[in-house]
């Protein structure tokens, strides 16, 4: 919608006609639209979708006021935050103001019309500390670029800080497990050994992170332990959107008769009849505001989403987990990037390290091997993570790189490479999307010459590769299934099903990060990458998809590479980040005794 600030509807009227010119959109009858609308105006049609939130603030700078407040953009809620003297945080997204609610609430109502029944004001404080800068680490993947364009600040210095939101919790372990119990459900094969062990770990603590390799069942882990944790009381599963009905299907089949409620499909009074409740990030706000609809335990899939502070999500969770006893994040790729993602997730389990500020963390655990010891040390006893071994009937894994000389030749990727106008990530896209189009007849060729019983997966980072790939397989009659982000789970659990079930089906395409989590793909024993993703966690995670309990197969990852591009940064960026993950995670593993 256009929020417009105008005294007649003539003006208004002018306005569209400018912002229109040219397009098919039908003005025609406007005029009396907008006289009509302007004769009985609707004081809150906006501002109940401000989403308008106030926090005490733990701890900070508090000089600048005691209060954070925090609304969707709207000029007049930032008018009214002036008046009040505010200082906006960019990474808060939010005005730290001395006002008490009261105040707040008042000039909210007379400045941007906001009543008091679309305010929030939280309960539970939040920490509100600065963003440190990041260290600088080169690049492998250097283009020649334009430089980019000057000015277009936020604002002075002196009047924006660089604060983001969390939250502190405490931590206990050395809590109480029902081993009879547990042994019941090995008992009755709903649970491996190794899975048991894993589950015990979880339950006899308040926060943990379960960290074990893809393919080796931590969501059954984490339904047992969290039920297990919670006894009869709630329990919230928060994870992507694409994975809501993975966790449904997973929850019964450990407990059949579980009532599960979904977050933006169930109204919060059904919400109060589950015993267990999934939500995709986008949906926790809601959660955070019903104080209402309690928890026992939160686990928090693909964790690893949460590594920006300063993203929505991340402080939705962090506020969730301020208020529920136990909070338990699971990922297969705890670090991704840089030794620092892990303290949001230590912060929300309340692991001792997530009371350092992100800048003493830095310091201490951050920059050189030494520092990278120090933290895997300090985690062992956090995160839980076991490797495949523990799966005797699982086969072998192999990666190879083929390097490949494009028949079309290398024209178009060097026109591009040559254009001096484009700036360098918009110039680093173009030119990985032309290289995964150019290896496009490898792909084909890796699939016609499959034998009778192979089946591939096929993993793009562009939406027109997957398209071209289907479309090229099809007119061969090779049949084949996609997914991609825009899928309904309905259409994506098809597309898994038919794969898995169906022996005509040969190949899944994919993009890498809607096919790359979350699914069994284990009838392919062949998975091959049209471009590699920026991380070798993301890469492994999605050849995982294949490689995972219930494989019986060996499997082979095939890697095209096109010798002289940007191929070879994306190759050096990835072993400098492996470094990192083996120097903390992996390094962390922890191989509990058999029980």
């Amino acid at each position: 919608m256009w929020l417009l600030s105008a005294t007649s509807p003539e003006r208004v009227l002018e306005v569209l006609q400018h912002a229109y010119a040219g397009q098919f959109v039908d003005l025609e009858e406007a005029d009396v639209t907008l006289r009509a609308a302007m004769a009985g105006p609707q004081a809150d049609y906006f501002t109940e979708l401000l989403d308008v939130q106030v926090f005490p603030l733990a701890k900070g700078d508090l000089s600048r006021g005691m209060w954070a407040v925090s609304f969707q953009y709207d000029p007049l809620c930032v008018q009214a935050m002036r008046s009040l003297g505010g200082y906006f945080h960019k990474h808060a997204a939010a005005w730290q103001v001395r006002a008490e609610p009261n105040a707040i609430e008042q000039r909210l109502a007379s400045i941007a019309g906001v009543k008091s029944e679309f305010i929030f004001v939280h309960e539970q404080p939040v920490v509100l500390e600065e963003l440190s800068d990041s260290s600088s680490q080169g690049s492998p993947i250097v283009v020649p670029a334009a430089p980019p364009p000057q000015g277009g600040g936020a604002g002075a210095k002196d009047e924006e800080g660089s604060g983001f939101f969390s939250t502190e919790r405490d931590h206990d372990d050395g809590l109480q497990v029902d081993q009879e119990l547990l042994d019941g459900m090995q008992a009755q094969g709903l649970l491996r050994d190794y899975q048991a062990q894993g589950v015990a770990f979880m339950v006899s603590q308040t926060g943990a992170c379960m960290g074990d390799d893809m393919g080796l069942g931590k969501s059954r882990q984490t339904v047992v332990a969290s039920r297990m944790a919670a006894g009869k009381q709630r329990v919230l599963i928060a994870c992507p959107a694409s994975l809501r009905l993975n966790w449904e299907r997973e929850i019964k089949m450990v407990y059949p008769d579980a009532v599960i409620g979904m977050v933006g499909e169930d109204r919060m009074a059904t919400l109060q009849g589950c015993d267990w409740v999934i939500g995709n990030y986008e949906r926790m706000g809601g959660l955070v505001r019903e104080v209402g609809l309690e928890f026992a335990v939160m686990a928090v899939d693909e964790a690893h989403y949460l590594k920006e502070y300063q993203s929505g999500r991340t402080r939705n969770v962090f506020m969730l987990a301020a208020r529920i006893q136990r909070c338990y994040v699971v990922t297969g790729t705890p670090l991704l990037n840089r030794e620092v993602e892990m303290h949001t997730l230590l912060r929300i389990t309340g692991h001792r390290l997530g009371h350092l500020s992100l800048a003493d963390f830095r310091k201490s655990y951050a920059g050189s091997p030494e520092k990278r010891a120090a933290l895997a040390s300090a985690i062992e006893g956090w995160m839980i993570r076991r490797s495949k071994s523990v799966l005797s009937e699982l086969g072998s894994k192999q990666r190879q790189m083929r390097y490949i000389s494009p028949a079309e030749g290398m024209d178009a990727y060097k026109e591009i490479y040559a254009d001096m106008t484009l700036q360098a990530m918009p110039k680093i896209v173009r030119l990985r999307k032309t290289l995964e189009t150019l290896k496009i007849p490898f792909l084909v060729e890796t699939v016609q010459a499959m034998g009778e019983d192979d089946k591939i997966i096929i993993f793009c980072e562009y939406m027109s590769s997957v398209q071209v790939l289907k479309d090229t397989l099809s007119a061969l009659q090779i049949r084949c299934v996609s997914l991609v982000g825009s899928d309904s789970a309905k259409r994506r659990q098809a597309a898994v099903d038919a794969f898995q079930d169906d022996p005509e089906v040969k190949v899944f395409i994919g993009s890498t990060m809607a096919a790359g989590v979350g699914i069994t793909l284990t009838a392919a024993n062949i998975v091959a990458f049209a471009s590699m993703p920026w991380t070798p966690a993301l890469m492994r995670q999605a050849e995982d998809r294949a490689y995972r309990l219930g494989q019986k197969r060996d499997v082979l990852v095939l890697v095209p590479i096109i010798s002289g591009t940007i191929d070879d940064g994306v190759l050096a960026l990835q072993d400098n980040k492996r470094t990192t993950e083996v120097e903390v995670i992996e390094a962390a593993k922890m191989a509990l005794p058999a029980q």
